[in-house]
């Protein structure tokens, strides 16, 4: 609603009541009740700020270093790694991303090290961060990763495939 709608709102609000109180009154005209009741129109009070939504709950960079690490360690098989990522990590996804890792391992490619920022809220129990990551033979390169709080931060299933192509390049 405009401001110039309100105050149209307000004035036609005024002037029915104004009638009324001259019908009341015993007034011969609208005018005469308008001439005998002044009404003033108060400012209201605009540039407050609304209220804003609870604090969405978002994973600490320590809670997506642990992630993320835990994903990058070549010691230990995917098939252990499934609590990291949303809906868990297939057998065949595992046996790929061993393969990937172990490529990565014999490039000199790992370990991987990972700057988190920006982490922002993008829904109830889920948050985006900007990752950068880098490595002995792996050029730095920053992704925009969607994590997802189930029962504990994990990577979005999409991400997950995101993080993984690292290991590929």
């Amino acid at each position: 609603m405009t401001l110039n709608s309100l105050a149209r709102g307000i004035a036609t609000v005024a002037g029915v009541a104004a009638v009324a109180g001259a019908v009341t009154a015993g007034l011969t005209s609208a005018s005469d009740a308008v001439a005998t009741r002044s009404v003033q129109v108060q400012p209201v009070v605009f540039g407050v700020p609304m209220p804003l939504d609870p604090a969405a709950d978002l994973p600490t960079p320590d809670q997506l270093y642990g992630v993320l690490n835990g994903l990058a360690n070549p010691g230990v098989p995917f098939a252990s790694k499934s609590y990291l990522v949303e809906g868990g990590i297939g057998i065949i996804e595992g046996r790929a991303a061993d393969s990937l890792m172990r490529s990565a391992a014999a490039k000199g490619q790992l370990p991987l090290t990972f700057n988190v920022s920006g982490i922002t809220p993008v829904g109830p129990g889920a948050a985006t961060a900007s990752v950068t990551a880098s490595g002995p033979a792996t050029p730095a390169q920053t992704q925009s990763i969607t994590f997802v709080d189930q029962g504990g931060w994990k990577l979005s299933r999409a991400s997950a495939t995101q993080v993984l192509q690292l290991f590929s390049a």
